[in-house]
């Protein structure tokens, strides 16, 4: 049997809320479905505008964004806003994504936290970076390496979409993952906002000695402090193994906020204008099947 991550897809749901805007409005299943949980109705929310700031005017207070302190103010305004997801799919291929869903959730409830066989081949490894948005400071850490497996193995089922195993600095030193590696081992499963996510991998086996490069403490911390934000999330990105999602922890106001931004470790602002995908095919092209590039 082969399982699919049906809350990863892009082509169900649009919206046309502002923050959505850098992606075009398309937004994963899951985002609409359980993180959300805006559909059909959509979500609400108040949007505050101060009227001497949008008419680059100062503020009588002498605040530079609008806040909850603003409220009372004669220059305040609060406009209502509640945009609505749009399905995407007709009905016929609704109701199959709906099984898809169905399927999925009793998979995972089967096999959530639970030790298990796994298996496949490593198609990209990345530093893994928490990042914490405190008053006055950022704190950026180096927690580890998140190894990208493609058309794996999760116990006894074809997992088809990627799936990703955390590992730390002590295990990424002693087998030094690399991309094209094949390797087995048993590891606890759960679930991160949608992303299958295996944590605490023991008995690993390496069966294929892979090729690419081989990412070291010092040059993970060197390209985290040089690395750009990405406005978008690009599927180019997001596949190269310079883009890094950031897990961002955002603590600057009372209500504490999770989300993820797109770094990207060689600081390219423009996919459009990357140089770096074409390096790292020539480079994988002039490799030998047991070379492995440090950089």
């Amino acid at each position: 049997m082969t399982i699919t991550n049906p809350y990863k897809r892009r082509d169900v749901f649009r919206c046309n809320m502002d923050a959505h805007r850098r992606f075009d409005g398309w937004v994963s299943a899951y985002h609409v479905l359980k993180e959300k949980a805006c559909f059909p109705q959509g979500c609400l929310y108040f949007l505050w505008r101060c009227v001497l700031l949008e008419k680059g005017e100062r503020c009588v207070h002498g605040f530079n964004h609008v806040g909850k302190t603003c409220r009372g103010c004669t220059y305040y305004c609060e406009e209502k806003v509640n945009p609505q997801p749009q399905l995407m799919l007709d009905d016929e291929s609704f109701a199959q994504f709906q099984d898809e869903v169905d399927q999925f959730e009793s998979w995972l409830g089967s096999v959530r936290f639970k030790r298990l066989d796994l298996a496949g081949e490593i198609i990209n490894v990345k530093p893994w970076y928490t990042k914490v948005l405190l008053p006055r400071e950022e704190q950026t850490r180096l927690r580890g390496y998140l190894l990208i497996i493609k058309q794996g193995f999760i116990g006894l089922h074809a997992f088809e979409d990627p799936f990703y195993v955390r590992v730390s600095e002590k295990v990424m030193r002693q087998f030094d993952f690399i991309p094209k590696m094949r390797i087995e081992m048993v590891g606890e499963i759960r679930e991160d906002r949608g992303r299958i996510v295996v944590y605490q991998p023991k008995q690993i086996e390496v069966i294929e000695i892979g090729s690419g490069r081989l990412w070291t403490k010092e040059a993970a911390l060197v390209s985290i402090k040089t690395a750009g934000l990405l406005k978008d999330q690009h599927e180019q990105c997001l596949a190269c193994s310079w883009g890094s999602l950031v897990d961002v922890t955002d603590k600057r106001d009372r209500d504490e906020r999770r989300f993820r931004r797109l770094y990207c470790l060689k600081n390219v602002a423009d996919p459009r204008a990357c140089y770096v995908h074409a390096l790292d095919s020539v480079a994988s092209l002039s490799c030998s099947s047991t070379m492995i590039v440090t950089d």
